[in-house]
């Protein structure tokens, strides 16, 4: 054996050496991976112990959700409500842990009761004497009668209903006489016996257990009666036939498909409860689901009568439709028969009342088919008011805002019966009124008041009112204008309240040498810049002689910002710089314009709205008096570029001082600066 070969067997029996101990490492894990349990249920756990998890060691169990699954401290499980946890073992050596296995548990709910559904099954207990001499011999279930040939549906509920599995099985013990179909439906086969099993498909000891008795069907069913009208209030008996006579089941269920005109009861009595038709039904308790028919007519008399309004009032010459009631509402005949106590007093013809003269008499109705069904009412002939009208001077129909004004008014005839009265305002926003006539002035305008009899007459007469609005106090619309030295420029004072009837307001300066101002006694006043400086301006009210103020500030405010800079870099950028001129004025914000040209001096497109040549600007931090703008703070709107620039001009277009005050240069006065890009000479 050569050396090579020696070298490289001892190399790997080294390694063989290294590998043997790592897989001899040692098994520690569940005897079962995963287990089910129902609740309540108890299951010992087993452990797998191999190598060096095998021989000593403390053991501890441990439960994910020991609401769900609990583990004691000898590895026993006890499921305890529905859901899943994981059960750990902890393997612990000098307190520390050196294995670890666990297990999956699922806790089921079980089913404990399966319960079918008796809806539309002919259910009957054994000893009901409608089945129990069909039967062959005596059951202890309850019997489901179901005709030959026919199919009933089945379902069932589960207790409890959040049970894991809730599924149910159907069987029957001769399908002969009848079979489950799809585990859903029972199909009658042939007249016999059998029995219908429902189990819980968890569980299948959990069940209830039924008699099936397939019966001989009814094929027809006949109603017999004298006659098929019947009164409200009155009995009419019905029978049934049931054809074959051979029929296994002959009882049947009555019912009205018009219970609100007719009821039936279990033994076939018809009840006419309102006038109508009714269609009564017999339908077999076998199953067969064959019916009789029969149409029964629920004739209703006159049993009432009332009339409304019970106290009838109406005018000489008028009248009044009264109503009279017939009870009950769906009697067959309502004809009725109208007479007066007084034909002098008043008339009465179908119910219309017409007023003859003034004074009380008595109308009556009564049933031409029931004469002796009655009702009376009280009808009571008045005299309306023929004219109405306010009498209220006029020069007490104009007033302040706050204040309150009695109105007056007259009725006519004297004699009238009834001279109640209303009053409405048409506008309420400007004057109300009350019941008794006191108008109250809500806001400047001119409102109509009505007032309108109560009586049948409805007569109405109209007024005007003024409501006049007075100045309550006046204040400048800004504390501070600008402007601009040798030019004029427009002030206003807002009166309070805007709509004080009186608007005029007078002007002063308290420096005419630095400030003149006029008008034409409007709230807007014209200022004229004499001289750089500041003054006060004040607005005088005619109406209550309120005023207010307003500083005036003159000075060249076109030349407060001046650009003392533009380039355009390497990189087609554009550097700016703007300086504040004023000695006495912060800056709060600078705006300005830019266009753009191409080295071949054409305008181009620099605007997102894809058509602009040109776009704005602002510079939107503080500049102190006689300060410069800071590089890389400047805010440009809608700025997109494409090409090089060749070149720049900018013009700045306004400013806004720290006090909010704002100037707009105008474009005759603005001073554009230009830079031109070294490449075009």
């Amino acid at each position: 054996m050569s050396g090579k070969i020696r070298v490289a067997l001892a190399a790997m029996l080294i390694c063989l050496l290294a590998v043997l101990p790592a897989l001899a490492a040692g098994v520690f894990q569940f005897a079962d991976k995963s287990v089910s349990l129902r609740e309540g249920e108890i299951f010992q756990t087993a452990l797998r112990r191999e190598g060096v998890y095998d021989g000593d060691g403390e053991i501890t169990f441990t439960s994910s959700k020991p609401g769900i699954a609990s583990v004691s401290g000898d590895g026993t499980i006890t499921a305890v409500t529905r859901g899943e946890a994981v059960v750990y073992a902890n393997l612990m050596r000098n307190g520390k842990r050196v294995g670890r296995a666990q297990m999956s548990v699922k806790v089921i709910r079980p089913v404990t009761k399966v319960t079918l559904s008796t809806n539309g099954l002919a259910v009957y207990e054994p000893d009901d004497p409608t089945i129990a001499g069909l039967l062959r011999e005596a059951t202890e279930y309850r019997v489901i009668a179901v005709a030959a040939g026919a199919t009933v549906n089945l379902s069932a509920v589960c207790t409890p209903t959040d049970a894991s599995n809730r599924q149910v099985t159907f069987t029957t013990d001769d399908e002969g006489v009848a079979r489950v179909v799809n585990n859903k439906a029972l199909k009658a086969i042939q007249r016999g016996e059998c029995t219908l099993t429902v189990a819980s498909a968890d569980n299948p000891e959990i069940t209830e257990t039924f008699r099936v008795l397939v019966t001989q069907p009814v094929k027809a069913v006949v109603i017999q009666t004298e006659t098929t009208a019947v009164e409200s209030g009155a009995i009419l008996p019905l029978t049934a036939e049931c054809e074959p006579a051979d029929a296994s089941i002959k009882g049947v269920v009555w019912e009205s498909r018009n219970p609100q005109i007719a009821s039936v009861d279990a033994n076939g009595n018809v009840k006419g409860l309102k006038r109508g038709s009714a269609v009564i039904t017999a339908t077999p308790t076998d199953g067969s689901r064959v019916k009789g028919s029969v149409t029964i007519s629920v004739i209703q008399p006159v049993t009432g009568l009332a009339i409304s309004p019970a106290e009838i009032g109406v005018t000489t010459g008028k009248y009044a439709q009264v109503k009279a009631t017939v009870q009950p509402a769906d009697a067959s005949i309502k004809t009725l028969t109208w007479t007066s106590s007084d034909e002098s007093i008043a008339t009465v013809a179908g119910g219309r009342v017409t007023g003859i003269k003034a004074g009380t008499c008595t109308i009556t109705c009564s049933s031409t088919s029931n004469p002796e069904v009655t009702a009376s009412a009280t009808v009571i002939v008045s005299q309306l008011v023929k004219n109405i009208a306010f009498t209220t001077p006029k020069e007490e129909l104009s007033f302040r805002v706050g204040e309150k004004i009695q109105l007056r008014w007259a009725t006519e005839p004297a004699d009238a019966t009834d001279t109640a009265v209303t009053f409405r305002s048409a506008h309420p926003r400007i004057a109300t009124v009350d019941s008794n006539g006191v108008v109250t002035a809500v806001s400047r305008g001119t409102a109509s008041i009505y007032v309108t009899t109560q009586d049948a007459s409805r007569r109405q007469a109209a007024t005007r009112v003024t409501v006049i609005q007075p100045v309550t106090g006046v204040e400048m619309q800004k504390p501070m204008y600008y402007v601009q030295l040798g030019w004029g420029g427009n002030v206003r004072a807002v009166v309070q309240p805007r709509n004080a009837n009186n608007q005029k307001v007078l002007w002063s300066s308290m420096d005419e040498g630095i400030v003149t101002i006029r008008s034409n006694g409007t709230s807007t006043g014209h200022v004229e810049g004499l001289r750089r400086g500041t003054t006060t301006i004040t607005a005088y009210t005619e109406d209550g002689g309120y005023t207010a103020t307003a500083d005036v500030r003159v000075d060249n405010f076109n030349e407060v910002v001046m650009a003392e800079g533009l380039e355009v870099n390497g990189q087609n950028q554009i550097r700016i710089v703007l300086r504040n001129m004023s000695d006495n004025i912060t800056l709060q914000n600078i705006y300005y314009t830019i266009e753009c040209f191409d080295l071949a001096r054409t305008p181009i497109i620099c605007n997102t709205d894809g058509v602009s040549t040109s776009f704005t600007g602002y510079y939107p931090f503080e500049v102190l008096p006689r300060e410069r703008t800071v590089h890389g703070c400047f805010r440009f709107r809608d700025y997109v570029i494409d090409r090089p620039l060749g070149i720049v001009i900018l013009t700045v277009t306004g400013w806004k001082d720290v006090n909010g005050v704002s100037w707009t240069i105008p474009e005759t006065e603005r001073v554009p600066r230009q830079w031109v890009s070294p490449y075009l000479y």
